[in-house]
């Protein structure tokens, strides 16, 4: 039997990569790196295997897969349920015969799950396949602190309450803003920095960075989730009434989760010095995730690591890789920055021309005028 994993050529968070990184814990070997945007068009020339957790879709062409090899483990899938044309692809014809055949669907929240069930799917809350991550047991825990992808209030406010070291980090990978463009769309950056190993290796450094800090507070559930899984101490902060709480709303029980007004108004409930340990209940959900993707494989690795670097030479290595991340995070605000700027000033400039508009309108030589405009608009 052969194995694929998914990948994904666009520049997206990280947060995909660490999915992937999850599964790929579960497989004896990688014979095929499928593109999560090509999975309807990938063609093998044998049997696989692929475990399919993922975030469905930005794209609907990319589903479903139609490779007659495929055996497929539908296993912690999201769907993206704010995109109408996304819900009525799945539901086509070709779309059930794929989920019921493979089914019945393991959800990573239950908002999937219960679109499914609601059109006669059969689906399960399965869980994010990221609480099944393994770290090594050889390491230790450093004295340091992450703020991943956090609001701008709460870096100095962190910072006020330690002295620890706080790195500040982005989900994104770190890119030169200079060489990149936004889709059409806006959806995802289109331009090809880095290939898909490289990703993998920036996830993989970002989960060496959580399995050993101190603590963490993110806003970004493939933060908090591998957090619980390398038992680091972790605050979720989130105040997206719309998309956060959705995504968010089938783990609020197992994670410290606050609104920033919340936090900040009662620190105590996190203190970054001393931070309370992580809840236990995600246990069962790992447990069950662990037994169902090994009997799918037969197989589990020890670790997600596929390099292995001694506490001084990671520590070494990534402070180079911090500066790269916080380097790109500081050219994005300050693009975001000027970008903001230079919407006020076009604001200005509107509310400018409006003004002058109003007066002609409201001139005598205006008012004047309007015989004469309305018979050159008649004969138009």
């Amino acid at each position: 039997m052969r194995y694929g994993l998914l990948c994904y050529g666009y520049l997206e968070n990280l947060g995909n990569e660490i999915q992937s990184i999850a599964a790929r814990r579960f497989l004896p070997k990688i014979d095929y790196f499928i593109d999560y945007n090509n999975l309807s068009t990938f063609k093998a020339s044998d049997d696989f295997k692929m475990i399919m957790n993922a975030w469905y879709f930005h794209e609907t062409k990319s589903w479903p897969p139609i490779d007659e090899f495929i055996h497929p483990l539908l296993i912690s899938m999201h769907i993206n349920i704010n995109n109408k044309n996304v819900l009525n692809h799945f539901l086509t014809e070709e779309s059930r015969d794929f989920l019921v055949k493979y089914g019945p669907v393991g959800t990573r929240d239950h908002l999937t799950r219960d679109f499914l069930l609601e059109n006669d799917i059969p689906a399960y809350f399965s869980g994010c396949l990221t609480l099944t991550l393994e770290g090594d047991k050889s390491v230790e825990k450093e004295d340091y602190i992450l703020l991943v992808d956090v609001p701008k209030e709460l870096i100095g406010f962190i910072k006020s309450k330690t002295d620890k070291k706080v790195y500040v980090l982005s989900h994104n990978p770190p890119m030169d803003l200079n060489k990149r463009r936004l889709s059409p769309e806006f959806h995802y950056l289109e331009d090809r920095i880095y290939n898909s190993q490289e990703k993998f290796f920036f996830a993989e450094c970002l989960l060496n960075l959580y399995e050993r800090a101190s603590c963490v507070i993110t806003k970004r559930l493939h933060v908090a989730l591998p957090c619980l899984a390398f038992n680091t101490p972790v605050l979720v902060i989130n105040d997206e009434i719309i998309n956060g709480e959705r995504r968010f709303s089938s783990y609020k029980d197992l994670l410290n989760f606050y609104s920033l007004e919340e936090y900040m108004n009662n620190y105590t409930i996190f203190d970054v010095n001393n931070p309370p340990q992580n809840k236990k209940d995600y246990l069962k959900i790992r447990k069950e995730l662990i037994s169902t993707v090994k009997k799918f494989t037969d197989h589990i690795n020890p670790s997600y690591h596929s390099f292995k670097l001694d506490s001084f030479d990671f520590m070494k290595f990534n402070t180079v890789f911090l500066s790269k991340i916080t380097n790109s995070l500081n050219e994005t605000n300050q693009r975001v920055f000027n970008l903001e700027n230079r919407i006020k000033e076009l604001e200005a400039e509107n509310i400018n021309q409006k003004n002058i508009i109003n007066e002609m309108a409201s001139s005598n030589s205006w008012k004047l005028t309007k015989p004469l405009r309305d018979i050159m608009n008649f004969r138009k």
